[in-house]
């Protein structure tokens, strides 16, 4: 399987690449990067494979999914405590590769 074959989503950790995500800030694979995210009610962070096109909005509504979360402005917070703009794609947004973001409600509280 190459890199421009590896699904987007949730990655188990016997997925391929799901170790992709230990290279902080490497260039993207395909056009794809892997961010580690966090939830405030899960102690265990979830790893993700999302395009590097695809919406901040979209990829935390994905995130906040899997974790169980039923929230209707979606985005990611930085550890430096930067809520992303939900409409920009993740790499206008600067995600990088192997980032730890946190799933947040843009409208206020998970």
């Amino acid at each position: 399987m190459s890199a421009e074959d590896l699904p987007t989503g949730l990655l188990e950790s016997t997925e391929p690449g799901y170790d992709d995500g230990d290279d902080v800030g490497a260039e993207p694979k395909h056009g794809k990067i892997v961010v580690i995210a966090f939830a405030p009610k899960d102690p265990k962070p979830k790893r993700f494979r999302f395009k590097i096109t695809e919406t901040v909005g979209a990829a935390a509504n994905a995130a906040a999914e899997k974790f169980g979360y039923e929230i209707s402005t979606p985005s990611f917070q930085t550890e430096a405590g930067d809520v992303l703009d939900r409409n920009l794609t993740l790499e206008a947004a600067g995600v990088r590769n192997g980032e730890k973001v946190e799933v947040v409600d843009a409208g206020g509280g998970v």
